[in-house]
């Protein structure tokens, strides 16, 4: 049965659950033209369906789903994500947690594996590889502890090796046992493109210019037509990116307040005083 068709934004929405490559993933889909947004592993639902994803990505991590409190997805997750047609693709933990969430098994290792390994394509009907290459293998870099001993209802194993890719396409689930995103993959990268682009149908025409488009936006539904703000600027990067982004959205009614941090350079004080008096008197 076709999941029903509802309009969603053309977002890449990650789940974030503590890998130092988390960000990494962020990045490589947006070198792709494509809006990807992290947020923590643990948001809310209504977070998540507040941002109205396509695609949502769970991170992989250093946690195991055995351990308790161990970081998932939230309730009614999985029923949100089937209702309204949303692909999810879970990486290392995000694979874990998508098999023991949808009723298979996830055991320890005997050994954790870490480095590279060659993974087979052995489904020509395998959509996370695209059709017609089996036999096709890929070097990939592996890092985890637990692994799949059974895999949920209608899941298929389209690689050589379970702990290298499953997928239900019918559920618009599939899952990765490795790292994509990182250089040790040298086809991660082209897979990313043909499950984002190919299988969940994303657009790629976004620029990193839109980011300003958006922020300003934002800045300006939050403050008032006849609002100041008044920004402590210490003339580091984050500040004063903050600035120079709040002044291209109000002008003037924005107020910059030095403040020097204990940090700063040797005379850095003086010379940002001038800097200050100079703008100023610029402005008038």
């Amino acid at each position: 049965m076709e999941p029903p068709k509802t309009l969603k934004s053309n977002i890449v929405l990650i789940l974030d659950y503590g890998s130092q490559y988390t960000h990494l993933i962020t990045r490589r889909i947006r070198t792709l033209s494509i809006f990807s947004l992290c947020i923590s592993g643990t948001s809310s639902l209504k977070t998540i369906t507040d941002l109205n994803p396509s695609v949502i990505i769970l991170s992989c991590g250093p946690h195991s789903v055995h351990t308790p409190n161990s970081p998932s997805f939230p309730d009614g997750f999985v029923e949100y994500v089937e209702k309204n047609g949303i692909f999810v693709l879970g990486i290392c933990y995000g694979l874990q947690l998508i098999v023991q969430k949808l009723g298979g098994a996830v055991a320890v290792g005997e050994k954790q594996e870490y480095g590279k390994m060659v993974i087979k394509v052995v489904k020509d009907c395998g959509e996370l590889f695209g059709g017609g290459c089996v036999g096709e293998k890929h070097v990939v870099w592996m890092s985890h502890g637990d692994e799949a001993v059974s895999l949920p209802d209608g899941f298929e194993v389209v690689t050589s090796s379970e702990q290298g890719a499953v997928e239900n396409k019918c559920r618009r689930f599939y899952g990765l046992q490795y790292h994509p995103e990182v250089t040790h993959s040298p086809k991660g990268m082209e897979t990313l493109w043909h499950f984002l682009l190919d299988v969940c149908g994303v657009e790629a025409g976004w620029k990193m210019e839109d980011v300003m488009e958006e922020e300003i936006k934002v800045i300006r539904g939050m403050v008032g037509r006849q609002d100041h703000v008044i920004c402590a600027l210490s003339g580091g990067v984050d500040s004063t990116v903050a600035a120079t982004r709040v002044h291209k959205a109000i002008g003037e009614r924005l107020h910059c307040i030095f403040v020097d941090n204990g940090l700063l350079r040797y005379k850095e004080q003086k010379r940002n005083d001038v800097c200050l008096i100079s703008a100023k008197v610029m402005s008038a």
